[in-house]
């Protein structure tokens, strides 16, 4: 008796732990796995670093992030990726955000939590757990507001020629990792000299991200009024930056510009006072061959000007037309052993997206281009650009210039 007693006290002991365990282990099912991850363990003070969060968790299951205050950072999101399962039918989400130390030491990234949202709504949160980094200050010599990272500069003019009395716009981009809002508007006075009068405009931000990580893009717009007339020419806009993989200040520089002032005057002819004017000859009636033809070259030059007005609505959209990707293409090949050779392929790149999908890619992120054109050739190749660009000696290998000869079919 007392023996049947006990197998039933032991049975009814495993039913409560199988009751008091399953809730436990259906939960464990919801999230396999989280890890937290930077991508680099050693930054410079204002140097782009990417945390990313990855976490594995049921097919059923939706996960979100509440990201940590970034006490310490400048942080910018990115975009949310699901990333290839790994065959056991659960779903892998990484969080990704763009993080610029902004004081040196050792940097503690707080922790934080995931929200997991089940099937049927029900909500569970999930510790997520911090971490550090060292961020070493910049090199005594450097300013401790530089400007980190690689960056490019380019200056666009609205044309290459304005009347005098007339104002021309000028657009001054700046592009790169770093923390490029930081950089103060180019003083352009002592560049142009004392015949040009300058007017700026509110400078503009826009961040975008390629080959997975930030990239910003600082704009500066102005307005300059030439007073006398000749060839004004702008030298190249420089802004000094400190590179962190060579260690050193380093500098971006744009093409010098030039452009022509021209006299005359925009308003309308004075006309003289209708007595005043020549009385208008009789003319004998032309013959009807003469006047066939005329008709026929007046039909023409409708053709021709509407063929012309038909590829500049084409082209109209960002301004002027972008230049030809062969003259990019050949531009770079003949820069092929210098830094300027992988700006000038992915210059290339989007010139080609204007010739196949007719939108202006020069001024756009890769985000930006991804929401206006389906192209996967050419975003794939962008990012390619990209990692080459900020990795090894930023010199692109044959198979890379292949690639994007063989996306412009020359």
């Amino acid at each position: 008796m007392s023996a049947r007693v006990g197998l039933l006290a032991a049975a009814l002991l495993v039913s409560v732990l199988v009751v008091a365990h399953a809730p436990a282990r259906a939960e464990d099912r919801d999230v396999l796995d989280v890890r937290v991850s930077l991508d680099r363990e050693q930054v410079f003070v204002h140097e782009q670093v990417v945390l990313s969060l990855i976490v594995r968790h049921s097919a059923d299951a939706r996960a979100s992030w509440e990201p940590p205050p970034f006490d310490g950072f400048w942080a910018e999101r990115l975009g949310t990726r699901a990333l290839p399962s790994d065959g056991t039918g659960s779903n892998v989400t990484e969080f990704r955000r763009a993080l610029f130390p902004t004081r040196a030491g050792e940097v503690a990234i707080a922790a934080s939590k995931l929200v997991l949202v089940g099937e049927a709504g029900s909500e569970r949160e999930i510790a997520v757990p911090g971490t550090r980094i060292r961020v070493v200050p910049l090199p005594a010599d450097v300013p401790s507001d530089a400007l980190v990272g690689q960056l490019e500069v380019r200056v666009m003019a609205g044309d290459d020629r304005v009347r005098l009395g007339k104002s021309l716009g000028l657009t001054v981009e700046l592009t790169g990792e770093g923390n490029v809002w930081d950089a103060a508007p180019p003083a352009l006075e002592p560049l142009l000299g004392p015949g040009i009068e300058v007017f700026p405009e509110a400078p503009r931000l826009s961040i975008g991200e390629g080959g997975g990580r930030a990239t910003t893009r600082r704009t500066f717009r102005y307005e300059l009024v030439p007073s006398s007339a000749g060839t004004m020419r702008l030298p190249p806009v420089r802004f000094a930056f400190f590179d962190p993989r060579a260690r050193a200040l380093s500098s971006a520089e744009s093409e010098p510009l030039a452009f022509a002032v021209f006299e005359g005057s925009a308003a309308a002819e004075e006309r003289e006072p209708w007595e005043n004017r020549p009385r208008l000859r009789e003319v004998a009636p032309l013959p009807l061959g003469t006047i066939a033809l005329a008709v026929a070259a007046v039909l023409g030059g409708a053709l021709a000007s509407f063929g012309l007005w038909r590829r500049s609505r084409l082209t109209s959209v960002g301004g002027a037309a972008p230049p030809a990707p062969r003259a990019v293409f050949d531009a770079a090949l003949a820069a092929r052993d210098t830094p300027a050779c992988l700006p000038l392929l992915a210059r290339a790149v989007r010139a080609g997206i204007h010739a196949r999908h007719h939108v202006d890619a020069l001024p756009l992120t890769t985000d930006e281009i991804a929401a206006r054109v389906s192209d996967r050739e050419a975003l794939e190749l962008l990012a390619a650009l990209d990692r080459t660009r900020f990795a090894g000696d930023g010199r692109p290998d044959a198979a890379l210039v292949e690639r994007v000869r063989a996306y412009l079919r020359l």
